[in-house]
């Protein structure tokens, strides 16, 4: 019976040791696998920061860039306004030097309207005054 217990006391031991054996390679392994998750972890966490800054700074480059387009549309429109402005008060100006100038030909030609009128008359009245009558008819005239 000495022997039996010999042997499983032998025995216990032999298990004892591979199962120390076993910790002390099992326990590194651990250890390095926690340090490797965190280490991932802490990668991952760090990419994700990078990757937020890299957005943040794409995104104020994109704003900067909108806002230049805004400036520079304000910029464009302004100077379309001046234009449009110094087009019309243009317009308005050869509007009324046309009209200045209808106005002067209408007068002109009233004036020589008038002044023909006035001749043509003058002349009927001559040629009545110098032509004898026809024969009886005082208004067969043809200038009367």
């Amino acid at each position: 019976m000495a022997s039996i217990i010999d042997n499983i006391v032998g025995i216990v031991g032999l298990l004892t040791a591979i199962f120390a054996v076993f910790l002390y390679f099992r326990k590194p392994q651990e250890a390095m696998d926690k340090r490797q998750a965190l280490a991932d972890k802490e990668l991952d966490s760090k990419a994700t920061i990078l990757a937020g800054k890299e957005m943040e700074s794409k995104a104020a480059l994109l704003a900067q860039q909108v806002e230049s387009e805004k400036v520079l549309n304000e910029k464009k429109f302004a100077e379309m306004n001046a234009k449009i402005d110094l087009s019309i008060i243009s317009l308005q100006q050869n509007i009324h030097d046309v009209d200045m100038k209808v106005n002067s030909l209408v007068t002109t030609s009233n004036t020589f309207h008038f002044e023909m009128s006035n001749r043509l008359t003058e002349l009927a009245t001559i040629l009545r005054e110098r032509l004898p009558p026809r024969h009886g008819d005082k208004h067969t005239n043809p200038l009367v």
